[in-house]
C-alpha cells in the first residue's frame, strides 16, 4: 500500500454509496485532506435498491440514481475545496466499483459514504467484505436521511491484499454479476434445448416444415447467445455497461426461453 506519491500528494478514493451531502458529511471528508495536498477520485456505485433488482441487473434506474448522486457529491466536494480529479459511475457491486477505481488510481485511503439505515440490506455486507479485501485503510461515514452523520468507522488496511484485487476472483478474469452468470447459463442451456427440439420430428406446418422453423430458431438464438457470452466477456473486461450489452443480455435471458416455448408449440401442433 502506498502512503503518498512522489510529489507528496495524498490520494483519496471517495465512494458515494450515499450522496456526499450536508455540512457534516463535507466536513468529515475535508478532514481527510486537512493540511496536505490531496487528490480525490469520486465513484458513485450504481447500487440497486433490492436484492431482486441486483440479481436481475436492472441497471437503468440504478445508473440514473448513481448519476444524480455523483453530481450532488461532486458539487459538495467542490464546496469543501476538494474538487475531484475524476468522477464516474461505478459497478453495481460496491466492492467491484472500488476494485475498478483502484485499477488506475493508487489510493492511500478509501472513504465510503453510506446510509445508516434503509439502504440495500446487502450494502453493509459489501462494506464489511471490502474491509477484509483491500490493502488501503477504509473510513466509513454513515449518514441518515437528513444527511446527518450518525457514525464514523475506521479500518486499518491489510498489506496482503493487492490493489483492486477481490478475494475469490482472478485479476485475469472479468468480474461477473449474478445476472451475468444467469445469462450465461440460460444462453448455453437454452441453446442446447433448442438444438434438441430442432432435431425432433419433421412434420409440415401449412406447407413450411415445422422442423425448418425450429432449426431457424435454434440457429438464430445460437448466434445471439454466442454473441452474448463473447460480448459479455469483452464488455466486462473493459468495464463497459452499454446498450449493446443490455440488448444481448435481454435477448438471451428472455428471448431464449420464449424461443423454447415456440419451438415446443411447433412440435405440439405439428
Amino acid at each position: 500500500m502506498s502512503t503518498t506519491d512522489a510529489t507528496g500528494t495524498y490520494r483519496l478514493l471517495v465512494v458515494a454509496a450515499e450522496a456526499v451531502d450536508g455540512e457534516q458529511v463535507r466536513n468529515e471528508v475535508a478532514q481527510r485532506a486537512k493540511g496536505r495536498d490531496t487528490e480525490v477520485r469520486l465513484v458513485a456505485p450504481a447500487i440497486d435498491q433490492s436484492k431482486l433488482e441486483h440479481v436481475m441487473g436492472d441497471v437503468d434506474e440504478a445508473t440514473d440514481r448513481a448519476r444524480q448522486r455523483l453530481e450532488r457529491s461532486a458539487q459538495a466536494l467542490e464546496r469543501a475545496g476538494l474538487e475531484p480529479v475524476d468522477a464516474r459511475i461505478g459497478d453495481a457491486d460496491l466492492k467491484q466499483a472500488i476494485a475498478d477505481a483502484l485499477g488506475d488510481f493508487d489510493a492511500d485511503e478509501i472513504l465510503i459514504v453510506a446510509h445508516s439505515g434503509g439502504g440495500p440490506s446487502y450494502e453493509k455486507d459489501w462494506i464489511e467484505d471490502a474491509e477484509r479485501e483491500f490493502s488501503q485503510p477504509i473510513t466509513e461515514i454513515y449518514v441518515d436521511r437528513e444527511a446527518h452523520v450518525t457514525d464514523v468507522e475506521h479500518t486499518a488496511g491489510h498489506a496482503e491484499a493487492g490493489p483492486g484485487e477481490i478475494e475469490g476472483q482472478s485479476e485475469n478474469m472479468p468480474p461477473f454479476s449474478p445476472r451475468d452468470v444467469l445469462g450465461i447459463v440460460v444462453a448455453i442451456a437454452g441453446t442446447i434445448v433448442l438444438v434438441v427440439l430442432a432435431a425432433t420430428g419433421s412434420e409440415d406446418l401449412e406447407g413450411l416444415s415445422s422442423q425448418s422453423l425450429r432449426v431457424m430458431l435454434a440457429g438464430g438464438f445460437g448466434l445471439i447467445n454466442l454473441a452474448h457470452v463473447v460480448g459479455l466477456t469483452l464488455f466486462q473486461s473493459e468495464g463497459h455497461r452499454g446498450a449493446a450489452r443490455t440488448l444481448f443480455a435481454n435477448l438471451s435471458l428472455y428471448g431464449t426461453p420464449a424461443a423454447i416455448v415456440v419451438s415446443a408449440l411447433l412440435i405440439a401442433i405439428g
